[in-house]
Formats: C-alpha cells, sequence, structure tokens
C-alpha cells in the first residue's frame, strides 16, 4: 500500500494480516539502502503474527520521483512515518523492530510516541552512528567519505558475485538472494544500482549523522531490547598501527565495535542487552531464525520488568 505521508513524501508499507493475525502487531524497519523484503527470510518465521513491513521514504518502491535528496530525511521525520503508517493501517500500538539505520527510527519512535509503542528492538544499531566515528583524528567529513558507498553501474552478475563472497558467503541461499535483489534496479545494458540512488544516500546518512540518541535513550520509557553483533573476526581490543590511516577500513571497523562497546554499557535498566558473538551486521539474513525467536519473545513478553544482559 502507498501511503502519502504528510510532507508531500510517500512511504509503501505492506500489511501482513490474513485476518488470523494474534497478538501485538509488529513493524520491521530496514536499514540504509535497503527496502522490506530485505525481512523475508525473518518473517517467514512469524507466521500467525501480525506484521508490517515498510519501504521508508527513498527506499524500494518508496523510491519514486518525489522524494528528492532535498527531502526530509531527519530520524524524527522518519519515526513521524512510522506512526501515520499506524495510523493508515489502522493500529494503535506495536512493537516497533529496526535494523542499522532503521533502529534509529525505532528508538526515535519509541521515544517521541511512547504511547504508540508497546516495546522497541534494536538491530545493530540505534544506540550508536557515524557522529561516533568522529576523534580528533578523524573528521566528520573523513567518516562521512569513507562510508559513502560504491557508485556500482557494474554488471548485475558482478554484483551478486561481490555480495555472495561476502560476510554472508556461509549462509547463502536463494531466500537471501531474494531478499536483497529488490535494492537494485538493472539499467538497458545489464548494469545494476541501488534503488535509492547516491544523493539520496548520502542525504539519509547526513540525517543519520545529526541524530544523536543519547537523548532519547535517556528519554524512552518503553522497554528496548538492544542487539549488538560482534563479528568474531574482529579483535575489539586492536588499537589502529600508528601508520594507519583513521579512515581506513580497518580502523573504522575498529571503531564501530568500540562505539557499539561504549553505548551498550551506559544504557539504563529499559533497555534489555544482548551481545551476539560471531553475528554479521546483516543478521537477519544471517542467522533468521534467532531474529525473529527474539522478537516473537518481545511480543509475547513486552514489559518483562528487570534488566537482561
Amino acid at each position: 500500500m502507498r501511503v502519502p505521508l504528510s510532507d508531500g513524501a510517500e512511504a509503501v508499507f505492506t500489511d501482513h494480516d490474513n485476518g488470523k493475525t494474534s497478538g501485538l502487531p509488529v513493524v520491521l524497519l530496514h536499514g540504509l539502502t535497503q527496502q522490506q523484503h530485505y525481512w523475508g527470510p525473518v518473517l517467514a518465521r512469524l507466521a500467525g503474527r501480525r506484521v508490517i513491513t515498510v519501504d521508508q521514504r527513498g527506499h524500494g518502491e518508496a523510491s519514486g520521483s518525489q522524494v528528492t535528496p532535498q527531502s526530509d530525511f531527519s530520524i524524527p521525520r522518519l519515526a513521524r512515518d512510522v506512526i501515520e503508517i499506524l495510523d493508515r493501517a489502522g493500529v494503535p500500538e506495536a512493537v516497533v523492530v529496526g535494523h542499522s539505520w532503521g533502529a534509529s527510527v525505532a528508538l526515535n519512535t519509541a521515544s517521541a510516541f511512547p504511547d504508540r509503542v508497546r516495546a522497541a528492538v534494536l538491530i545493530d544499531g540505534g544506540i550508536f552512528g557515524p557522529r561516533h566515528l568522529v576523534t580528533s583524528d578523524r573528521s566528520a567529513e573523513q567518516v562521512r567519505e569513507a562510508l559513502r558507498p560504491p557508485a556500482l553501474g557494474i554488471a548485475e552478475t558482478d554484483v551478486w558475485q561481490a555480495i555472495e563472497s561476502g560476510d554472508l558467503a556461509e549462509y547463502w541461499s536463494d531466500d537471501i538472494q531474494r531478499a536483497l535483489a529488490p535494492t537494485f534496479r538493472v539499467d538497458e545494458d545489464g548494469r545494476a544500482f541501488t534503488r535509492l540512488g547516491m544523493d539520496r544516500h548520502m542525504a539519509v546518512l547526513d540525517g543519520l549523522f545529526a541524530y544523536d540518541p543519547d537523548p532519547d535513550i535517556a528519554a524512552t520509557r518503553r522497554p528496548t531490547w538492544v542487539v549488538v553483533c560482534e563479528p568474531a573476526v574482529l579483535d575489539p581490543s586492536r588499537a589502529p598501527a600508528p601508520t594507519e590511516r583513521a579512515d581506513s577500513a580497518e580502523s573504522l571497523a575498529q571503531a564501530w565495535i568500540a562505539a557499539r562497546r561504549s553505548a551498550i554499557d551506559r544504557l539504563g535498566s529499559r533497555f534489555y542487552r544482548q551481545r551476539w558473538s560471531g553475528a554479521h551486521h546483516d543478521v537477519p539474513l544471517q542467522w533468521p531464525a534467532l531474529v525473529a525467536g527474539l522478537v516473537e519473545t518481545v511480543l509475547e513478553h513486552p514489559d518483562p520488568g528487570g534488566e537482561a544482559e
């Protein structure tokens, strides 16, 4: 369903409700560049639940020309989008689950609209972001440029070869490829591009850069589960060598780990913390059964009382 938003932009969502679902509805918010089908492997494991998957503004089927790089991609605006989608779906209260950039949207939604969010789940995002990578040796502009994605425009087969040989190689399946395929468009020459596009990607990244999660962390009163992925291949104790560029891929990877650890350690009692050792950032594709199991647990016990580690 296409939803005209109050500022003239557009969101697209699918309400997976066959009339036989039960319990609290759950909203799944994808990360930067992705789209609602990213959640396919998790969705398949949530049978019997009313699940709403969303193409957030500028992404997936919501990547129409009316959403330009000048559109409002701030996190508070995106949280408002979620509420407008809930209004359109006739959902008074839901559990909101976000991955990566979507986790920041989920956190702000829970903080700003506590009467609409029963609980939140933040999967490898939300409590930290690119602003936490800025140091005396690494400027905001260096971080921004280091996080600029490849321009693509390469053969579709080469895109899939690169993805298949990456972190998900051990877990690769047709389900994963189906989940990722709508992320891309292919032109008449067989070249693949993200549907979001470079200019909008950087506008979304700037909106995330501007977001400070600390006020929302302090203000939220909704039970919030936080998952931090810690790939086993990286040593969190390793400091960059003196000759290593502060914005190198290895240095940034280590900085992300440090930011995750610092953020999770300062959370209050409304946050239920989980560290998933060996999990990659794309854990909804890597371990969809585990992610679905967590979502099911939250749906069944949205406010367990007490703090979990």
